[in-house]
């Protein structure tokens, strides 16, 4: 069935910059936290959810300065999904998605691109894999096609969606597919509602699928094509780094909650508190660590990256083999710091209405992503050898 969106309006007073904008992250928390369990009921983010996101900016941060936006940082950027993950994994989630506009909108000519983000606060979802047709017709293209997973389509304002280009003639033998990205508005797609998961459920990750709908040409594009030069967009796959914020988020909040459970429970039958028991001691503080190690992982490799970025340097090889890996690292390593927590509280972490269990539940989803898979992982190190075969698409676009 077709759902109803909101629509974009640029509600944020004034010019935000990247600190602006976090702040007002960590001021809608309180918010965010009281909405989250309505959200996964209804397998999607609320109205008041996705109105304070916008007032708060968070959809902006990669929009360009031309523009009127801030074109923040790439680690300010990672630090704002992270403080909207923390409050809500499913906001979180559907923020690092959302907020990818100004990196798609890079590969568009600018009027096509001001006509598709008609304000700073639009926001963006979609899966740009090929997962539709895109049939030449005059002036365009039209598009056929489902694509799964495509969270925040129910708040969307852009849809990015991937197919492949029918050949003119008959191919060479081995030749690959001629692949193109299209970015449509949101209302000419049709949503499929079968997003129920084990986490992550108020992100509404439903299918969208479309039928013959035309696609102006200047709307479609290949990650080789490129529109702007500013620092933010040299590299194709910065849309990516938002994910480290995720679990980052989810797993201070999973941290949040183990020490609230832990204030006031009992073990039984010794009767004594569990805050004295070594084993739930040693896990609490093995799970600081290892959300603590690899948020500073995250953050060193990014900044790393950024440095290269801005200096006008393409990355080495080991600059892309250490950013991809910290996906993996990242989310792998959240998810065990809540599995360790959860074991260190016991039974108080099976009930649904327990915050522990919906945290563990999300982290599990999101490492169900690509870029925390061991597939993933085989891309990761060979790029780390060198004059390894790095012949696959996710290499060859520049998304790692």
């Amino acid at each position: 069935m077709t759902e109803t969106r909101t629509t974009a309006t640029t509600t944020t007073a004034g010019a935000l910059d990247g600190p602006a904008i976090l702040a007002n992250a960590r001021a809608i928390a309180p918010l965010l936290r009281a909405e989250a369990e309505g959200n996964a009921r209804r397998r999607r983010l609320s109205q008041r959810t996705v109105d304070a996101l916008r007032t708060a900016g968070v959809f902006r941060i990669s929009t360009p300065r031309a523009w009127g936006g801030p074109e923040v940082d790439p680690w300010t950027q990672v630090e704002v999904v992270e403080a909207v993950a923390q409050a809500d994994g499913s906001a979180g989630w559907c923020v690092m998605i959302g907020a990818s506009g100004g990196y798609f909108a890079s590969h568009l000519a600018e009027r096509a691109a001001r006509t598709l983000y008609r304000s700073l606060d639009a926001v963006t979802a979609g899966v740009p894999l090929p997962g539709g047709k895109l049939e030449p017709v005059e002036g365009g293209y039209l598009l056929t096609g489902r694509w799964p997973f495509v969270s925040g389509c129910t708040h969307a304002d852009v849809v990015i969606v991937g197919g492949v280009v029918p050949p003119a003639g008959s191919p060479a033998p081995g030749e690959p597919p001629a692949i193109r990205v299209a970015a449509l508005p949101a209302d000419q797609v049709t949503i499929i509602e079968n997003w129920d998961t084990t986490g992550l459920l108020g992100t509404g990750s439903h299918d969208v699928s479309a039928d013959d709908v035309f696609v102006p040409a200047d709307h479609t594009f290949t990650w080789d094509e490129t529109t702007r030069d500013e620092p933010l967009y040299a590299w194709t796959g910065m849309f990516l780094v938002n994910h480290l914020g995720v679990p980052l988020g989810i797993a201070r909040a999973a941290l949040d909650a183990a020490a609230d459970i832990l204030l006031d429970k009992i073990i039984a039958p010794e009767m004594r508190p569990a805050r004295d028991e070594p084993r739930v001691r040693v896990a609490v503080a093995r799970a600081h660590a290892l959300v603590g190690s690899a948020r500073s992982y995250a953050f060193d490799v990014v900044a790393d990256f950024w440095a290269t970025l801005t200096r006008g340097e393409r990355p080495s090889r080991r600059q892309r083999a250490a950013l991809a890996g910290a996906y993996v690292h990242t989310a792998r390593v959240c998810r065990e710091a809540a599995e360790l927590l959860a074991d260190a509280v016991g039974t108080s972490a099976v009930f649904r209405r327990c915050a522990l269990e919906r945290h563990r539940r999300d982290l599990a989803t999101a490492c169900a992503h690509l870029t925390a898979q061991d597939r993933f992982l085989e891309l990761v190190g060979g790029l780390w050898i060198e004059g390894a075969d790095l012949d696959h698409p996710l290499a060859a676009g520049g998304m790692i």
